[in-house]
């Protein structure tokens, strides 16, 4: 197994306990609270603000044409496509975009972000990738599994747009040439560089699990 593809087993603990969280078991039931949701998708538009501006990093310190493409392509995509399903599921709380764009980042949120922005000033191409990959690993991973697990149940779901939406192979294909870059990036990386490519991986599974949490529990800070 080449050594991004190793990267999920070696954070199984906290990818698997993001899937069991309530947060997505919920939707995947339909039954989770839409204050909960609607608290969700106010947070991840600010949040998919931020981490489009990863992708931009990304470009500026890329070392090729098609490497420069990949990244801006995939940034073009969040603040076109993946932002018009937030906004879309937003029309339905009656939502604008001005009391969106009102909302201030929770402290989780912000955490998660300035993490994602100090690795990116700070590191290289791989370290970019290894700290942006976990959100979309995740997002199609838990969303193909609630889509199989709720197969029979998902018609009439409100939450069965944003399933399908991470479940496609459209998003699955947004990513795909991650794997091979970061090979190609840490094939003659020393044990301890890969360490720190891991760990950087880990930190934003873990960010991801805490988003989930932040939602449920609508928590904006710790107090």
């Amino acid at each position: 197994m080449s050594f991004s593809r190793t990267l999920k087993d070696k954070s199984r603990t906290v990818w698997e306990d993001g899937y069991n969280h309530p947060f997505l078991n919920e939707m995947g039931k339909g039954t989770l609270d839409r204050e909960a949701f609607k608290f969700y998708l106010l947070q991840d538009y600010t949040y998919l603000i931020e981490y489009a501006k990863i992708f931009a990093m990304g470009a500026v310190k890329a070392t090729d044409e098609k490497l420069m493409t990949n990244f801006t392509v995939i940034q073009h995509a969040i603040l076109y496509e993946e932002m018009d399903l937030h906004r879309n599921y937003m029309n339905e709380f009656g939502i604008t975009l001005d009391e969106n764009h009102a909302v201030k980042p929770s402290l989780y949120n912000k955490a998660y972000t300035s993490n994602m922005m100090s690795v990116a000033q700070t590191g290289g191409v791989a370290e970019i990738i290894a700290v942006i990959f976990p959100c979309a690993w995740t997002y199609y991973d838990y969303a193909t599994r609630l889509k199989e697990q709720y197969r029979d149940s998902l018609e009439g779901n409100f939450y069965q747009t944003w399933i399908e939406n991470y479940a496609s192979d459209d998003f699955r294909d947004s990513f795909e040439w991650f794997y091979d870059t970061l090979d190609a990036l840490c094939e003659h990386k020393t044990e301890q560089e890969l360490e720190a490519i891991e760990d950087i991986f880990r930190r934003s599974v873990e960010f991801e699990y805490l988003f989930w949490d932040m939602a449920y529990k609508r928590q904006l800070s710790y107090f």
